[in-house]
């Protein structure tokens, strides 16, 4: 289903999926390159770093979050076309990337935490266009009401909704059930990669039956490289699975009744591809389901109520795209982001 991992597609999670261990081949992307190595490490407090990637210069600052269980690389394919003309930030919420786990409870309410300390630690200074992905979309909303005066803009990229899990328990058990699973199966994948690592077992060339240690078909060599080590800390796992396991609590913490941000630009982009739930889905099937709608949820009436946060909002179906727009169709995020920044300069 499109939002049952809350993610990209299903090979985002191969660190931490059983799905991980038949992710198909691919050419390496040579745009990952640019990701495989640390840019900005900001310290956030108790040892702890955020790695935040930034290109470009100008103003105002755009500010990339991805979905769950992604990281910055995510963004290859629209970080840099948009740093032609002015600054462009992604970053790695704990555990993931090149940021430090975190023993703190994973969700928004202390991701979003992260996300303001790293951004004032690193001195990336607004006024800010927020850019978020599935659950990334939680965070940014969060981050607008915690900052009006210095967020301007906004885009959503075929985001969660505010008070989702309520929404989608009444579309049945059947599809609440088939989203409890999928979570538990994630969890359970990642606690036994936690364990193999704490217990020495984890190591390359031995058996990795949950793909504790293998890697999308696009990455290249050196990315592999670079976040080997934090694929070998147990505490990664655990940081990620904690951030699976709170998204319950996410979805009633972004809820906000008074939330309105009046004229700001703001611009929602719907996947256009809609595929129906089996009637039956055996669990190692669980992956394939991030590629499909939830029937409980018309994602284009509710992606037109967050639209109605601004005056100005509206929701953009991309035809031909599920749930990764940003890579799909990357030139749509990034005319709409430009599309935003026009706004705010006309003003």
């Amino acid at each position: 289903m499109r939002h049952l991992t809350f993610g990209t597609l299903a090979l985002a999670w191969c660190w931490v999926s059983v799905a991980c261990a038949q992710a198909p081949p691919g050419a390496p992307d040579p745009a990952l390159e640019r990701y495989a190595k640390p840019d900005v490490l900001a310290p956030v407090g108790d040892g702890r770093k955020i790695h935040i990637i930034c290109m470009g210069h100008g103003t105002p600052t755009v500010v990339l979050t991805a979905g769950l269980g992604d990281w910055s690389g995510t963004w290859r394919k629209v970080q840099k076309p948009l740093a032609q003309r002015r600054r462009v930030c992604a970053w790695d919420r704990a555990g993931a990337g090149f940021s430090s786990p975190s023993p703190e409870p994973q969700d928004i309410l202390h991701t979003t935490r992260d996300l303001e300390k790293a951004l004032k630690s690193a001195q990336i200074s607004g006024p800010y266009v927020l850019v978020g992905h599935s659950l990334g979309g939680y965070e940014s909303l969060l981050f607008a009401d915690r900052h009006p005066h210095s967020v301007v803009g906004m885009v959503l990229v075929d985001p969660s909704i505010p008070d989702q899990q309520r929404i989608l328990a009444q579309g049945g058990t059947e599809v609440s059930g088939l989203e409890r699973d999928h979570r538990a199966l994630q969890v359970a994948a990642m606690s036994r990669c936690a364990a193999r690592a704490r217990s020495g077992a984890l190591k390359l060339g031995s058996p990795d039956p949950d793909g504790c240690l293998a890697f999308p078909g696009d990455y290249p060599q050196s990315l592999k490289d670079a976040l080997l080590p934090s694929r070998m800390a147990p505490e990664s796992y655990e940081t990620t699975a904690s951030l699976i396991e709170n998204f319950d609590a996410d979805s009633t913490q972004v809820m906000n009744a008074a939330r309105n941000y009046g004229k700001m630009p703001l611009i929602v982009l719907t996947a256009g591809i809609t595929v129906t739930i089996p009637s039956q889905l055996h669990p190692s099937d669980a992956a394939q389901a991030a590629f499909t709608h939830y029937q409980a949820v018309d994602w284009p009436h509710a992606h037109d109520q967050l639209a109605k946060l601004s005056s100005r909002g509206r929701n953009q179906v991309v035809d031909g795209s599920n749930h990764p727009i940003h890579l799909v169709n990357p030139l749509a995020v990034v005319g709409a982001v430009e599309d935003v920044v026009a706004q705010i300069e006309r003003r």
